[in-house]
Parts: C-alpha cells; structure tokens; sequence
C-alpha cells in the first residue's frame, strides 16, 4: 500500500538527515548549471508533478490513498515515471502526492495534450474532487531533489 511503502523511504531519509550536523547538511544550490538554452539557471536531474488538496479527516486521507495507490498503479507504467510521495498533514489535512518523473522530457510527454495525463485525470480526477472538503486538487510541476 501507498502508506506502508511511502512511510518506508520517508523513516530512511528522515533518520538519516537527522543524524547530520547543521553545518554538514547538504545544499539545494549546488552552483549554477546550463540549461537547455545555455542560460544559467537551476541545476534539474528530476521533475515532478504535484496534487494537491484538503481532506476532511484520516479516514478521508486512508480513502485518497486508496484512489491514489490505483493511480500510481496505472501511472509506473507511464515511461519515465520513477516513483512518487504523500505528504499528509495531519493538523490541517493538507493531502499531497508527488509523482516524479527522471528528466524534464518525460514529464513533458506525459502532459502533452491527450497524453497519459489527459487519460489518468478522466478515470481519477473525479473520485479525487469527491474526497477533497471543497472538491479543488491543485497540480503543479516543480524540479524535484532528494536531498541526501
């Protein structure tokens, strides 16, 4: 299940960044890189793609977990996908997931117009809306990091 597996790689990161001292922790800006263009800019290994929501309550997000592990099912299939994150809050029921992608290209192809996103958000984007408090999911696509 999306929780067990998720709460996994979570404990890992979280255990081993706790140990790090403050001076040793890693940096995000790690100097500035080419882009595509030539410019200077962010450095970008990996992309991913974000929803966000408000759930109700826990067993509202065990519910959005349910939806959620089918999509990821049917979204590791997508070519360039390589895993994906929940973020809960569990104060103020913020819900997201992250859906990471290993380059800018295949995140590209994947909301192209009538691209696999298109498909995915027809079957999933209405049970989604169900679970949230003001039925509104807000996606976005961000450079994604682990920070190590």
């Amino acid at each position: 299940m999306l929780r067990t597996a998720l709460s996994r790689s979570s404990l890992a990161r979280s255990a081993a960044s706790r140990g790090l001292p403050r001076a040793a922790a890693p940096r995000l800006a790690r100097g500035l890189a080419s882009d595509a263009d030539g410019e200077d800019g962010v450095h970008v290994d990996m992309v991913a793609r974000m929803w966000s929501c408000k759930v109700k309550d826990d067993p509202g997000a065990y519910q959005m977990d349910l939806v959620f592990d089918s999509f990821i099912d049917k979204a590791s299939q997508v070519e360039g996908v390589v895993g994906a994150s929940r973020l809960l809050c569990k104060s103020y029921w913020d819900y997201k997931l992250i859906l990471k992608f290993e380059e800018t290209g295949a995140l590209k192809r994947y909301l192209a117009e009538n691209g696999e996103h298109d498909a995915l958000m027809r079957e999933y984007l209405p049970q989604i809306e169900k679970l949230t408090i003001d039925g509104k999911v807000h996606q976005q696509s961000f450079v994604y990091d682990d920070i190590e």
